[in-house]
């Protein structure tokens, strides 16, 4: 009896096993389905007062930028690129907040996302974001703004001094840090591939940082903004917002955007 009670006992830790196994596997093979979200379709006509422009990456494909000048070369550009599940019309409202300000805008995309062709991965959204930099005009301050997953993608071209501040809005220290948050039970760690480290680029960003960051953040913790703020030390301005969950920009923040560019003499 004892024998045959350790064998069923045996046999249901192997069936336990074999399944932790199986979806550990399957959460490896689609990491990327988790991390990225695009959505393949087209996304319409270009909003009233914004220009259209199709910038060429190196090394094949396109992705679409919208855009609206700043008012002045002593004005500032601001380059927002979104989050995982995001598309560029979800800037369109903030964007024209900030261009009410005299602020220049550029909406930027991914592959994979907002029409673009082709599929997203961390080295694919770097090689974009470093394609719409390059394509911009060389006067001006540039502000790289960086929402959620987009967050990671702003650091990496902030280490690489594609432009003068930086905004992290609803940032991560890294994706396998947020996946473990929620997927505590498997060794996310050792597992990811599209890894987004930013807070390893810290030490190298020499620049100016808004960090904002909603407490009630279901998505990504509310602590990692304020990590990443301690580590940027004198270098970063917290900017804690209630109410606001994953997605600050839904409401206004040209004043605290406008009070953080004076301070670090941004505008002139």
């Amino acid at each position: 009896m004892k024998r045959a009670l350790l064998f069923s006992g045996g046999i249901v830790l192997a069936f336990v096993a074999a399944l932790y196994l199986g979806a550990m596997g399957y959460m490896a093979w689609h990491e990327r389905a988790f991390v990225f979200i695009p959505d393949h379709v087209s996304i319409g006509d270009v909003p009233p007062g914004y220009g259209a422009r199709i910038v060429d990456v190196p090394g094949g494909g396109t992705v679409l930028t919208w855009s609206m000048a700043a008012a002045s070369a002593d004005k500032p550009t601001f380059v927002f690129f979104t989050g995982n599940a995001a598309r560029i019309v979800d800037f369109v409202a903030t964007g024209e907040a900030f261009h009410r300000q005299g602020w220049g805008v550029v909406l930027a995309s991914y592959r994979g996302y907002s029409g673009n062709a082709g599929a997203p991965s961390e080295d694919g959204l770097m090689a974009d974001a470093r394609a719409v930099l390059a394509s911009l005009p060389k006067h001006g301050k540039l502000i790289i703004w960086g929402h959620s997953l987009g967050s990671g993608v702003a650091a990496r071209m902030a280490r690489e001094h594609r432009g003068d501040a930086l905004v992290l809005e609803s940032a991560y220290t890294s994706a396998p840090d947020v996946a473990a948050r929620h997927y505590w039970f498997f060794p996310v760690h050792w597992l990811m591939r599209d890894r987004f480290e930013t807070e390893s680029l810290v030490d190298q960003i020499r620049m100016p940082v808004l960090v904002i960051h909603g407490t009630d953040d279901p998505v990504i913790p509310f602590d990692m903004g304020e990590t990443l703020a301690h580590d940027f030390g004198a270098r970063a301005t917290f900017v804690p917002l209630d109410g606001v969950g994953h997605i600050p920009h839904q409401v206004d923040l040209t004043p605290v955007v406008a009070k953080w560019l004076a301070e670090n003499r941004l505008v002139r």
